[in-house]
C-alpha cells in the first residue's frame, strides 16, 4: 500500500530521481552507477570487520532521508539490496543472524515504522539468512546527527543491552559516521555472550 501511495505522489508532484532530482522514474542511470563498485572495508575501532556497500555522498545522502524521514518506503528494496551486498562482503558463516542497531523509540514512534528492522529483513531475505532483534535501547540518548565524535561516543556509552544468541551475528545499520553506534552495539552483544563476526552498513559517510 505504501508503495502505491508513494508512486501516486510522485506522479502528482512530478517524478524525479530521489538521488539527484533529475526528471524521471526511480534512480537515474548516473546515480545507479555511483552506487556500483567494490564493497568497502572500514576501520571504525569495532575490533571486528566492518563493510559498507558504497559512499553516502553524493547519492544516498538524499535517498536515505527520503526513506527514513519522508516515508518513501518504495526505496526499501534498493537499500536492502545494498545492505545485502555489504553483508556478503563479510562472507558470514551459514546461519549467521542479522540484527539491526536499534532506533531510538521516539524515532520509531514518529516515523510509524522500524526502518532499520525492515532493511535488515530485506537484506536477510536476499542472502537466505535469519534476522533477530538482539539489541534494545537501555537508555534512549540524544539524536546523534548534530553531535561530534567525542559527544557521539559519550551519548551512546552503555545505551544498549544485548540478548543471547546461539548463532554468530552480524550487526547491520544504514550509515556509519564515527562508528559510535556500531561500537556500542558490538559491546552490548559481546557482553551478552554473543559471537559477533562483523558489522555491515549501506553507506560510509567518511566522517572526518
Amino acid at each position: 500500500m505504501h508503495r502505491f501511495i508513494d508512486a501516486a505522489a510522485d506522479l502528482l508532484l512530478g517524478a524525479a530521481c530521489p538521488g539527484c532530482r533529475a526528471p524521471g522514474w526511480g534512480l537515474c542511470r548516473d546515480c545507479l552507477e555511483a552506487l556500483e563498485g567494490s564493497v568497502r572495508h572500514l576501520d571504525r575501532g569495532l575490533e571486528t570487520p566492518l563493510t559498507a556497500a558504497c559512499a553516502y555522498r553524493p547519492v544516498l545522502n538524499h535517498v536515505v532521508p527520503r526513506y527514513k524521514d519522508d516515508g518513501a518506503l518504495h526505496l526499501a528494496g534498493m537499500l536492502s539490496e545494498l545492505l545485502a551486498r555489504a553483508v556478503a562482503g563479510l562472507s558470514p558463516p551459514h546461519g549467521t543472524i542479522l540484527t539491526p542497531v536499534p532506533s531510538r523509540p521516539s524515532a520509531v514512534r514518529a516515523r510509524g515504522d522500524d526502518h532499520a528492522l525492515r532493511l535488515a529483513r530485506g537484506a536477510a531475505r536476499r542472502l537466505g539468512l535469519p534476522t533477530a532483534t538482539l539489541l534494545v535501547r537501555a537508555v534512549s540518548g540524544r539524536d546523534q546527527e548534530e553531535l561530534g565524535r567525542e559527544a557521539r561516543a559519550a551519548n551512546l556509552a552503555g545505551s544498549m543491552a544485548g540478548r543471547p544468541s546461539p548463532r554468530p551475528v552480524v550487526v547491520v545499520d544504514d550509515v556509519v559516521t564515527t562508528g559510535a553506534s556500531l561500537r556500542e552495539a558490538v559491546r552490548a552483544l559481546r557482553a551478552a555472550g554473543v559471537v559477533v563476526v562483523g558489522a555491515a552498513v549501506i553507506a560510509d559517510a567518511d566522517y572526518a
